[in-house]
């Protein structure tokens, strides 16, 4: 079985043959190289590296792509294990990491879209951008890549919600809740974190 291929075709099949025949190396590879493969067009039309040159901008992206991802990665092992448990499941890190890993796999096939994006624009495509479409790619070229993306990335969680339900041992809906479960508990902290940054600053102000 070629997983980069079969997980188009056979995707529960897939990440189970991840999950229970291969080491954590075997995701580790993955999340890097989708990590690496999104990071242009990631940091597409920012403008935060106005000061900077093609290639270091191209290194520095990659770099934080590759310690972003790796470090999102440990954490989504250990909170869809915890969360997942909260609704029933079985699962470990160690086999959630792997199906993790396993959802990752579309995204990679997105890297030439990045590749074929600087070639095209180079410095350019990382600007903050000032036209009406409000970005510095041609027209066609911004809205192909778009749902292109957007239908790998929403493949990418159904393969997710999958994998959440194979390692717990129950079904891709309660695999989907529970990333719901984490994307929400992340949207109350960060609320928290910015009412008490606020409420800091205003009390400062104040004073």
């Amino acid at each position: 079985m070629n997983p980069f291929f079969s997980i188009w075709t056979q995707p529960s099949k897939t990440i189970r043959y991840i999950v229970e025949h291969k080491s954590i190396l075997y995701p580790l590879v993955l999340i890097s190289a989708s990590s690496l493969g999104s990071s242009f067009m990631a940091f597409a039309d920012t403008g935060l590296f106005v000061d900077l040159s093609l290639s270091s901008t191209i290194t520095l992206i990659l770099v934080l792509s590759l310690l972003s991802g790796l470090a999102g990665w440990g954490i989504a092992s250990f909170a869809y294990t915890w969360f997942g448990k909260l609704l029933g499941g079985t699962g470990t890190p160690q086999k959630m990491a792997r199906a993790i890993g396993a959802s990752t796999i579309p995204a990679i096939w997105t890297a030439p879209i990045g590749i074929i994006a600087v070639s095209i624009y180079g410095k350019q495509l990382f600007e903050a951008p000032n036209s009406l479409f409000g970005t510095n790619m041609g027209f066609f070229f911004f809205f192909l890549q778009t749902w292109i993306i957007v239908g790998i990335s929403i493949f990418g969680l159904i393969i997710l919600s999958k994998g959440i339900g194979i390692v717990h041992n129950f079904s891709a809906w309660r695999g989907f809740g529970t990333i719901m479960l984490f994307t929400g508990f992340m949207f109350v902290i960060s609320i928290i974190i910015l009412g008490s940054l606020f409420s800091i600053l205003l009390f400062i102000g104040v004073k």
